[in-house]
């Protein structure tokens, strides 16, 4: 059942609750109340100790009087609480109060009077005015305190919980960046090996030879013709299929049949028509003759197949 602040109950409500005049259904909200709302607790508290002390000082009457004796005092707990008023007024009021004899055996309800005749009597429920005074001030001091200790402990914990969640928040938020950052460095160092490369690689041929595969049908080789000093020699293997996405290229001399030179991992420059694989050989394993370049696919295994051979004869400038 919700609970809003707007039903909070008044005083009044609250002694009937305690001595347990209220319909099962109110009772049952206040129950409620107390453990769900701080201040229905906090007001609880209060109303109950200024109730146990007006029964102590013999200012209950009627209804009132006879419930707290029947009902409120059918607790243990209660009886405790009622004793040691007893003993706190009297030490502050300085004059020992009436005793209050509660029986722990007599039930709710019974209709035996459990305590002395004097309870009800107007000469037990009549305190000089002086001490009545003196003694309200000092237990509203008391409540007053135990007022602002609560509030203010209520306050603290709060307080804490709030500076508990942002501390937690702003240590997840600072390992974010963190991570952000090391990744951020991670890139730059990547890019910054990756330009000194650039710049320390030997030029390549501003224009690519451009090679088709061979075929059994006999027809002129291409010629490149490196002048003295070139770095790089270009060539543009076109595919007749792009079957893979990843290709190495190998640098055979025909004469041993040995292969001279081996490239890195290649990919297909598939905006090209048609399809070509773009590698760059240094000039430092190329001599005066004819070459081969055998152009393999690597699939997803990992696994090598040639798929074509393009032939080329260097020439001296």
């Amino acid at each position: 059942m919700p609970v809003s602040c707007e039903s909070i109950p008044d005083d009044r409500q609250l002694v009937r609750y305690l001595v347990g005049l209220l319909p099962e259904e109110e009772a049952e909200r206040l129950d409620e109340q107390s453990i769900v709302l701080d201040e229905v607790a906090a007001r609880l508290r209060c109303v109950e100790n200024d109730l146990v002390d007006a029964y102590v000082r013999g200012a209950l009457e009627g209804e009132i009087l006879e419930r707290f004796e029947v009902c409120y005092l059918a607790s243990p707990r209660r009886r405790e609480k009622v004793e040691f008023a007893e003993r706190f007024l009297g030490a502050v009021d300085g004059t020992p109060t009436p005793e209050v004899r509660v029986s722990p055996t007599t039930p709710p309800g019974a209709d035996q009077t459990p305590y002395p005749a004097t309870r009800s009597g107007a000469h037990a429920r009549v305190v000089s005015r002086s001490r009545l005074v003196w003694s309200l001030a000092a237990a509203a001091i008391l409540l007053l305190t135990c007022g602002i200790l609560f509030v203010q402990d209520v306050g603290l914990r709060r307080g804490l919980s709030d500076a508990q969640r942002e501390v937690a928040a702003a240590g997840s938020h600072a390992r974010a960046l963190a991570g952000q950052l090391d990744g951020q460095r991670a890139a730059n160092d990547s890019m910054t090996k990756e330009l000194d490369r650039l710049r320390a690689a030997p030029p390549i041929a501003a224009i690519a030879l451009v090679l088709v595969p061979q075929t059994r049908a006999a027809g002129p080789v291409p010629v490149i013709a490196l002048a003295p000093g070139s770095g790089m020699a270009a060539f543009d293997l076109e595919l007749e299929a792009t079957d893979f996405a990843r290709y190495e290229v190998a640098l055979k001399d025909p004469r041993t049949n040995q292969i001279v030179w081996r490239s890195d991992t290649l990919t297909p420059r598939l905006s090209r028509r048609p399809a070509a694989v773009a590698v760059a050989v240094p000039v430092t394993v190329l001599k005066p003759q004819h070459y081969s370049l055998e152009l393999s696919g690597r699939n997803a295994a990992g696994v090598s197949e040639i798929i074509g051979s393009y032939a080329f004869q260097v020439q001296s400038r």
